[in-house]
């Protein structure tokens, strides 16, 4: 990595050698890789995106967490029989009782629309406004209750006997 660096640092120190004598379209080019250079170089010496505020390792943990692993879930889901229309994913029997159990569990807290939602989401990886042009409702209804269905998984997970993995 150090490398790398250096490489970026000589090669910033080289556009900005050319940028004297170069024309104005020339100079437009080289102010560019300029600014890309030093973009670069101050991301790879401070371990984070230039500009930013806060490093993700201080985001909320709700920012960091999912309630339940994003994998599993989708491996349960394909497991699950044929549910819509569009879903053409082959079923998968990789996911093992135990497991199928706790998120059937974690799952249970949700009502109907909700656990929809839920699933359509996180485990067929659909985009909010995907969802909310198949349920007819809105993109932010569709965030609530997503938000919703994760603080009650969360919330069953801390509670029940089922989810202590």
């Amino acid at each position: 990595m150090e490398k790398l660096l250096l490489s970026y640092k000589e090669n910033l120190n080289r556009a900005k050698l050319m940028l004297d004598g170069a024309s104005e379209r020339d100079q437009s080019l080289l102010n560019g890789m300029i600014r890309d250079l030093k973009y670069s170089i101050e991301w790879m010496e401070t371990g984070r995106e230039p500009g930013s505020k806060r490093g993700v390792e201080r985001l909320a943990a709700y920012q960091r967490e999912r309630p339940l692993d994003p994998l599993l879930m989708q491996r349960f889901f394909r497991s699950q029989g044929e549910t819509y229309v569009w879903d053409k994913a082959e079923n998968e029997s990789v996911i093992s009782s135990a497991e199928k159990e706790v998120i059937e569990d974690a799952l249970s807290v949700l009502t109907g629309k909700e656990k929809e939602v839920y699933l359509m989401s996180r485990g067929h990886c659909l985009s909010y406004s995907q969802i909310a042009n198949y349920l007819c409702i809105s993109s932010s209804s569709v965030q609530t209750m997503i938000e919703r269905a994760e603080k009650k998984i969360i919330k069953r997970k801390n509670d029940s006997l089922f989810c202590l993995s």
